[in-house]
């Protein structure tokens, strides 16, 4: 916990110094007495340690790209935080494993992005099939960061909105038509919790890409 506290840390000091302090919304639909899902959009590399310090002083493991835990230093850090690699073009059992397993524990929140990466919007399969193992509720979180240096260095401030809860249904067979309509209400929540923080906000892939 020492590394996972340290790292949240010095993301926290940069961010408030040359961004300031984000706006957040809905942490009440946070439940206090059970672990969860969160899943949320993937706009900034800054995404994973705004909700861990938000959320604070709940942990989290969030599955972050394999290629990441090759860095030097870095990712033995990522490690040490409990941090689950993934293949996000074929996600491993060993993945749905170890989140499956965070989640048992109930001592952490475990947190995916959909998306699978920053430069995409389309929702990955994953995030049904962990609640269908886990048996855990699903809470849809959308985050209009600064996108790219001029927006970070600038100030424009970070917004996030929890939503409420996608809950597991105990009485019902998750089957392949119940896995995607769970998908389709993750698209749905992000769709609403996008429109309440900003009617006028797009976020545009593309244009990501040329400012990040």
């Amino acid at each position: 916990m020492f590394i996972y506290n340290t790292i949240l840390i010095v993301a926290k000091i940069i961010f408030l110094v040359f961004n300031g302090r984000p706006e957040v919304y809905g942490l009440e639909n946070l439940p206090e007495d059970r672990n969860v899902i969160l899943a949320a959009t993937h706009r900034s590399n800054w995404d994973p340690f705004l909700i861990a310090n938000i959320i604070k002083p709940r942990s989290l493991s969030f599955m972050a790209k394999e290629s990441l835990f090759d860095i030097p230093i870095f990712g033995t850090a990522m490690k040490k935080a409990d941090m689950i690699p993934v293949d996000r073009e074929n996600p491993g059992r060993q993945a749905i494993k170890s989140a499956i397993q965070v989640l048992e524990e109930g001592e952490r929140d475990f947190g995916i992005f959909p998306s699978g990466t920053r430069h995409s919007t389309e929702l990955k399969g994953g995030t049904a099939f962990i609640q269908r193992m886990s048996k855990k509720d699903i809470i849809p979180i959308v985050i209009q960061p600064p996108v790219g240096n001029k927006e970070f260095f600038g100030r424009k401030k970070a917004k996030i909105y929890f939503g409420e809860p996608i809950p597991f249904e105990v009485d019902v067979k998750y089957n392949k038509a119940k896995l995607a309509e769970v998908d389709q209400k993750l698209v749905e929540a992000f769709d609403v919790l996008d429109k309440e923080l900003d009617p006028s906000y797009v976020y545009d892939p593309a244009v990501h890409s040329k400012n990040k």
